[in-house]
């Protein structure tokens, strides 16, 4: 009955369980994180946040240009003759068109542009910060599941090892060559590599549902290559760090517009000049409308504000306090990307060393391990030396997979921390993502775009053509 146990259990570690993912599809690194830029759904979401405060943008510098209306009127109005008690009906109606624009007198117009489009460049570096940590995440994943795979299949090598460990003990017992205690503690290892399997399965399942769900729901799994050990190819530079992480980035542009929003706010008293024309086209009868028929007018309105009940004052020391709340942060990310940039340097030193000591462990308990099933086949050596031996390989074997697993996360780390997973302001992506063949832009109407840059290129072609036409 054991024996029909141990074969039921070869039987399902050899065709059943590795077919636990057959319906996933099988990608290289590089092509999954193509399919996270491209149908991941949270990034999807975020670029679409970027294009609507694109657009708001657009929208908030309406009221600075010209408004042109158009309106009709028309009444209607009964009049009695009291002697001969005739009455008559007036009819008036007329139509006009009217042009109004605010004058900038206080010089704000150009404050209010410039604090909307920081406030969308904002926007546009803190979604190029989620883009760091999402692709960063998933790489990590990525080579989770990678030795979680090789741990399985180790976990799975032992329990082949240790069935076929208690079948020759078995054989021993019948032969009465060993005590039945040998038996019991054979039993006793099949049972422990079991629970072991099944928890390095569930790991393994479980990062690759995480990989599914960052890849927006298609079911993936690395496919089979020869595990490698990573070797440090990041070019470590604080300053740069500095100038392409896009938190950081994000954190200089909010303080850059808090001190234009406390400009504008030192401004709230400011004399306002509203200028309006109106054009009357057609008007009848002319006794009763107002204005004329093809009449023409304007105004000027000046308003000066006397009080505001301290409002100015109090939006002055608010903009003031998130000045220094905006230094303040600028400051913590600046020494939070040197201490992300330690750590991580410390943990892949640490990792590389590890795996080295862990190398050569394993290939002495490999020996070890060897040498003492053979003498244990031979009736040389005790059970529990060789359980021993199967004990420590199993945790140096397991052990040095951590390390090379530590070693990649360490890599993820470091080019995280110094904006490696970003994207450029021109839509391109940095060494991390261009060393697996580039990434996919992110598509979208605002995917290229920069409102800033893109007032200044205007600008410079209108001053060549001016160049030009002199």
């Amino acid at each position: 009955m054991k024996n029909l146990r141990q074969c039921t259990l070869i039987l399902l570690l050899i065709f059943i369980v590795p077919g636990i993912s057959s319906a996933s599809v099988k990608m290289t690194l590089p092509e999954y994180l193509k399919e996270i830029l491209l149908n991941n759904h949270s990034l999807r979401a975020g670029a679409k946040n970027v294009e609507a405060d694109y657009y708001s943008v657009l929208a908030s510098v309406g009221n600075q240009r010209p408004s042109i209306s158009a309106s009709a009127t028309g009444s209607w109005a009964s009049r009695q003759s009291s002697g001969n008690q005739a009455q008559s009906n007036v009819f008036a109606g007329s139509t006009a068109i009217r042009l109004t624009q605010r004058i900038d007198i206080s010089r704000t117009f150009s404050l209010t542009e410039k604090q909307n489009i920081l406030g969308y460049e904002v926007s546009r570096a803190n979604f190029n910060n989620n883009v760091n940590n999402l692709i960063a995440g998933a790489e990590q994943t990525w080579w989770s599941a990678v030795l979680a795979r090789e741990n399985m299949k180790l976990q799975r090598d032992i329990l082949l090892q240790r069935a076929e460990n208690n079948r020759v003990t078995l054989e021993k017992y019948n032969q009465e060559l060993v005590p039945r205690l040998d038996v019991v503690r054979s039993e006793a290892q099949v049972v422990e590599a079991e629970s072991l399997v099944k928890t390095a399965e569930t790991l393994y399942l479980n990062l690759l549902a995480e990989l599914s769900y960052m890849a927006g729901g298609l079911d993936v799994e690395p496919v089979e290559e020869e595990l490698k050990v990573p070797e440090f190819d990041v070019i470590l530079n604080y300053d740069e760090a500095l100038e392409f992480r896009p938190d950081v980035k994000a954190a200089k542009l909010t303080l850059e517009r808090a001190k234009i929003v406390r400009n504008l706010a030192a401004k709230g008293l400011s004399p306002t000049l509203d200028f309006a024309f109106q054009f009357t086209p057609w008007s009848d009868p002319e006794a009763f409308a107002t204005p004329n028929s093809h009449q023409a007018g304007a105004s000027l309105n000046l308003s000066i504000p006397i009080s505001d009940g301290n409002q100015t004052k109090y939006r002055v020391m608010n903009t003031d306090r998130l000045i220094q709340a905006a230094e303040s942060n600028l400051q913590a990310l600046k020494e939070a990307t040197r201490r992300d940039i330690a750590v991580a340097m410390n943990n892949w030193r640490n990792a590389s060393t590890s795996e080295q000591d862990k190398k050569r462990q394993v290939e002495r308990s490999e020996e070890e391990l060897r040498i003492t099933e053979l003498m244990y086949s031979e009736g040389m050596g005790a059970q529990i030396d060789l359980i021993n031996a199967q004990t420590a390989y199993q945790a140096v074997k397991t052990e040095y997979l951590d390390a090379i697993k530590d070693m990649y996360v360490a890599l993820v780390d470091l080019k995280k921390a110094i904006g490696d997973y970003s994207p450029e302001e021109d839509g391109t992506w940095r060494e991390a993502v261009t060393v697996y063949g580039k990434g996919n832009n992110i598509l979208g109407e605002t995917g290229l775009k920069t409102l800033r840059t893109h007032s200044k290129k205007a600008k410079e072609a209108k001053q060549a053509e001016t160049v030009k036409d002199e």
